[in-house]
């Protein structure tokens, strides 16, 4: 079965990896409510937290030391469509998505240094979030089934070696060999006369499908910033990223023959395991050519990622004679398939504006490119030329961009901004690309401030649960919440 947005089945590690990778080198903007209600756009924006993270240049602004923390709460919703039927699911969780700490020292004014002052930070940022859950069904029967796709793949192949997660439908005898050609259980064709299969009258079944995902990315950053007489601001920073994710998805056929009677249902469950660290690295510079405007630029590293994997599967079966009554049952497990994959994710190269209108606010914007079909894996366990070639093929280049603004009335703050993440897809008719939709509000006080962000997204993902299955769509809309509490000292 397939991870969400792909075209393979999950059987297959080529398109299994490909979907690994793309899910740990997808970027989307993180960090404090402030940043967040403005779209995100921060790579022109100074002395903000979200700088250790974004663009570390901007540590340079700070004239004070500071500690903040954000917390934050998000529904996400998904509508899968699968033959013009529908099925809706809801998932909610609370999050910590930031945690910083800088500490700042800037020269006396009376000091006629070029260099004006640097920072340090260190921040605990939640980068990807992998909570979800959909599924789909259908009480029309499917047009092919997986079994087919099984049968196939034998016949193409051969029989897989015991324990293996892709010979489990042999085990239980939903596939058998019939001298030396494989085909689906006779339960699934409609009978001759004479009670034997009818191999050119199959019986079209009904299936649905659970997905459920768990998991976050995560990175400890430390950074550094400075200021060069108040013109020229450079920063560069170190991130540990932390990978955890499980995927358990639950696959269901029933064959009902002509006389409405149930002769065969099966469950197929299958369970993806990840955890993994990664190292990357950041420099950034913004420069002030007039005190109204800031040009900030960021390069930031591919990250290279290591994760362990962990993967099993496990079947049941039950038979039912043609007047209904159970006939045989079966059930099989395979073994668990343990490894290691190193990953390195694209780099992201990104550029940024703000035009400051007096003490009286501001508009800011970004842009970044980053090359997905740059993304590569190896494994000490066994080649993964095939996923190379997988990502060269279906990956490609994807601009993001990012606008928001703020406006100052006194101690108050009022934030809107939006948010664009092109499609990583290459030459792809189906769009995977995300649109945000950002607000927020603040309070500034001399030794504290407390900001409040709000932020909808919404994109398409595609499934299938194997080659030649019917295609889901599952629309998706998450709504985040969050609020910030930042203490100066």
């Amino acid at each position: 079965m397939l991870l969400f947005g792909g075209g393979f089945s999950l059987t297959t590690a080529q398109a299994q990896t490909f979907e690994d990778a793309l899910r740990y080198s997808k970027y989307n903007a993180s960090g404090s409510s402030r940043i967040m209600g403005i779209g995100g756009s921060q790579m022109a924006i100074g002395g903000d937290v979200s700088n250790i993270s974004g663009n570390p240049a901007g540590l340079g602004f700070f004239r004070r030391s500071e500690f903040s923390f954000t917390a934050g709460y998000e529904n996400w919703k998904s509508n899968a469509s699968f033959m013009g039927q529908t099925q809706e699911n809801n998932q909610g969780n609370f999050s910590l998505p930031n945690v910083s700490v800088i500490i700042n020292k800037t020269k006396d004014p009376l000091n006629t240094d070029s260099w004006r002052g640097h920072s340090f930070g260190i921040s605990i940022n939640r980068t990807a979030n992998f909570n979800s859950r959909y599924g789909y069904y259908s009480n029309l029967g499917g047009t092919t089934s997986l079994l087919d796709y099984y049968a196939d793949d034998y016949n193409q192949f051969g029989e897989p070696a015991i324990g293996d997660p892709a010979g489990l439908p042999l085990d239980v005898g939903l596939v058998y060999n019939d001298g030396g050609t494989f085909y689906p259980s006779d339960y699934t064709y409609n009978p001759n006369d004479d009670g034997s299969p009818n191999y050119n009258d199959p019986i079209f079944p009904f299936q649905d499908e659970y997905v459920e995902t768990e998991g976050s990315m995560n990175q400890i950053t430390f950074a550094y910033g400075s200021n060069f007489k108040n013109k020229l601001f450079i920063g560069g920073s170190l991130g540990i990223t932390s990978i955890t994710f499980s995927s358990i998805k639950t696959y269901n056929e029933e064959f009902i023959d002509d006389n409405d009677n149930n002769s065969l249902y099966y469950s197929l469950r299958e369970n993806l395991y990840h955890n993994g660290t990664g190292i990357n690295l950041n420099l950034g510079l913004i420069y002030k050519p007039i005190d109204q405007v800031n040009l900030g630029l960021s390069f930031s590293s591919p990250t290279w990622t290591r994760y362990d994997e962990e993967f099993d599967a496990d079947i049941f079966a039950d038979y039912y004679d043609l007047n209904g009554n159970p006939e045989d049952n079966a059930d099989a497990v395979s073994d668990i398939y343990l490894s290691s994959i190193n990953l390195r994710t694209p780099m992201k190269l990104s550029a940024g504006a703000a035009f400051f209108i007096n003490k009286n606010g501001f508009i800011s914007a970004d842009i970044d490119y980053i090359d997905y079909s740059t993304m590569h894996l190896s494994s000490p366990d066994y080649s993964l030329d095939g996923s190379n070639d997988v990502i060269s093929s279906l990956a490609g280049s994807a601009i993001n961009y990012r606008v928001g603004g703020e406006l100052r009335l006194n101690m108050f703050r009022f934030r809107a901004g939006t948010a664009y993440y092109g499609d990583p897809f290459n030459d792809s008719d189906l769009d995977r690309s995300q649109m945000q939709f950002t607000g927020g509000i603040g309070v500034k006080l001399p030794k504290m401030y407390i900001d409040l962000g709000i932020v909808n997204s919404q994109f398409d993902t595609f499934y299938t649960s194997y080659p030649g299955a019917e295609l889901t769509t599952i629309e998706n809309n998450a709504t985040k919440g969050l609020l910030t509490l930042g203490f100066n000292f």
